[in-house]
């Protein structure tokens, strides 16, 4: 376990959470909150290295099959998804209001998670509006025991990675702004070279990790990944088309972080190391499902019951119930379903 990456999922989820807060108050619609959608693409980028972290020289070796890992992807990912895609779809009673047979067409791709396959907004972000990631995820999951072995080479996926760096903007500047959503920013195939990123840092980590580097050299470095992903997020607004600060445009500063952070040998990384920190990495994943549904029920509460509060009561509130609920999932949902899952799916080989 990498304890400082598992922190900075929490930091990036909580840039997501930030990211929505526009839905409470127009003023959370600036830049600096906006572009907290970068979040997503940390998160693939993450998940493809330590995916490979895990599981690169398991697969290579034999020692993890195919089933084995597929079964273990299955138990991280669908009970949780399950549970918020029904409690959003009942709570918010969004299958009646285009019918129930309309209503089916979306929900069933929605849960099995091919809706961000569909570039129509009222498919991928119709229900639980942050799974669409997960269908990008459980498309990585799928082809990684193949990719594994076929990228066993680095050559070959630095290959792939060149050809990606060449074609993807190519044609991002060709798609029209309307559609730059659905193609580039949901899309799993377009969203497929974030993994594959992640794949290849986690070699080149693998490469780092025994190089001596002295504490203060390492603070150094993590003091400078930081401020060159602050300068890249900061001051892309004006400079970057949107559609390439979706992907590609965030590969260089996102690797630039894992990679210096994964080595865990700086100041930064032992405050990273706190053991709540570490937890609230844990919990992101509960985190990131729910915490859009919390910030919907709160404006509509709000609107109900004519609610005039501050924003700094608001959204700390806000923040509050998610983090209590997501611990809750966490231990008490997360984790039993996880192994039972895992039980039964064992138990038909």
């Amino acid at each position: 376990m990498i304890n400082t990456l598992t922190s900075l999922r929490f930091f990036f989820a909580l840039m997501v959470f930030g990211a929505h807060c526009y839905v409470v108050d127009s003023g959370f619609s600036t830049h600096v909150f906006k572009e907290g959608f970068v979040g997503v693409s940390f998160f693939f980028i993450l998940s493809g290295f330590i995916i490979a972290y895990n599981y690169q020289k398991r697969m290579e070796e034999r020692k993890v099959s195919k089933r084995q890992f597929w079964v273990a992807r299955i138990a991280r990912i669908y009970p949780l998804h399950v549970l918020t895609l029904l409690g959003v779809a009942l709570v918010g009673n969004l299958l009646t209001p285009m019918g129930w047979e309309e209503g089916l067409k979306h929900f069933i791709p929605a849960l099995l998670l091919l809706h961000p396959f569909i570039p129509q907004m009222d498919y991928f972000f119709y229900f639980d509006s942050p799974s669409w990631s997960l269908g990008c995820e459980q498309l990585f999951y799928f082809l990684f025991p193949f990719l594994a072995l076929f990228f066993h080479k680095k050559q070959r996926l630095i290959g792939a990675l060149l050809v990606c760096a060449v074609a993807v903007p190519v044609l991002m500047s060709l798609t029209d702004e309307a559609n730059i959503r659905g193609y580039w920013y949901v899309n799993p195939l377009a969203r497929f070279p974030d993994f594959l990123v992640g794949m290849l840092l986690y070699q080149v980590y693998d490469w780092c990790r025994s190089k001596k580097l002295s504490f203060t050299t390492a603070s150094l470095l993590e003091i400078g990944a930081l401020c060159v992903f602050l300068l890249f997020y900061m001051y892309s607004a004006d400079l970057v088309p949107k559609v390439y600060r979706y992907s590609c445009y965030y590969w260089l500063p996102i690797s630039l972080v894992l990679l210096i952070f994964s080595l865990q040998k700086g100041f930064i990384s032992r405050i990273l190391s706190n053991k709540y920190l570490v937890i609230g990495g844990d919990i992101s994943y509960s985190f990131y499902l729910i915490h859009l549904w919390i910030i919907f029920a709160y404006v509509e509460l709000a609107k109900t019951y004519d609610w005039h509060i501050s924003l700094c009561i608001s959204i700390p509130l806000i923040f509050a119930v998610t983090i209590g609920l997501s611990l809750l999932s966490y231990y008490y949902f997360e984790k039993p379903a996880n192994r039972l899952v895992k039980r039964i799916l064992n138990k038909q080989q």
